[in-house]
């Protein structure tokens, strides 16, 4: 995340891009208590956004504390290692939640007939289905992956997969970073001038799939 892309880290995008995202109260970077993570909680501080930090493993407690001053009624979760975010998307993903209220929705990766880009988009849980996984759920693995209780257990809650425009139906494009190639390959993209912190999603697209 702190790597740069570009002349910036791509957590910097991350948040810059987020900042942009409509119909959100409080923006909130939460990261460890690991020294290791001091780096970042300064890079968020620096970008002007609410630093929390909480628990290394158990993330659905980070979450669930460093929403607790907010009383919220959902939680909208965008990955750190996603740089390419996009305002637009997850403001629509925003606004049908209002709509639809669901206990989990999404629009940043295919599944469930979803077709879409992954690491364009976001995901919303209801700040009950969290409390209730937090309460009633004793799997370990569901305190680091808040999204698993969903998928390994669709009968206790309501899902929905967020629609995006034909024109951002890419399932086979990647435009997080979980490797230094990943890394190397959005470098080349922002390098050659065709990217910016401010391109909307079908621009991205476009330039990626040239």
């Amino acid at each position: 995340m702190l790597a740069n892309l570009g002349e910036r880290p791509v957590l910097e995008w991350v948040v810059r891009r987020t900042l942009r995202v409509d119909g959100v109260q409080h923006h909130v970077l939460a990261t460890s208590e690991l020294v290791q993570d001091d780096p970042i909680a300064s890079l968020g501080r620096s970008l002007g956004i609410e630093v929390f930090r909480g628990p290394h493993e158990d993330v659905l407690q980070r979450v669930l504390d460093a929403s607790a001053a907010y009383d919220p009624v959902a939680i909208l979760r965008i990955c750190g290692d996603n740089p390419f975010v996009d305002p637009g998307m997850v403001s629509h993903l925003v606004s049908s939640y209002r709509q639809f209220r669901c206990d989990y929705a999404f629009n940043h990766r295919p599944a469930l007939g979803l077709q879409v880009v992954d690491g364009l988009g976001g995901e919303i849980f209801g700040i009950d289905s969290l409390r209730l996984i937090s309460t009633n759920f004793s799997d370990p693995r569901y305190r680091e992956h808040l999204t698993l209780p969903f998928w390994d257990h669709p009968e206790s809650f309501s899902i929905r997969a967020v629609e995006v425009p034909i024109e951002l139906r890419y399932p086979s494009l990647r435009l997080d970073v979980d490797t230094p190639k990943d890394l190397e390959y959005l470098n080349g993209l922002v390098t050659s001038g065709r990217l910016n912190i401010d391109t909307a999603a079908h621009e991205i697209i476009r330039c990626a799939r040239e």
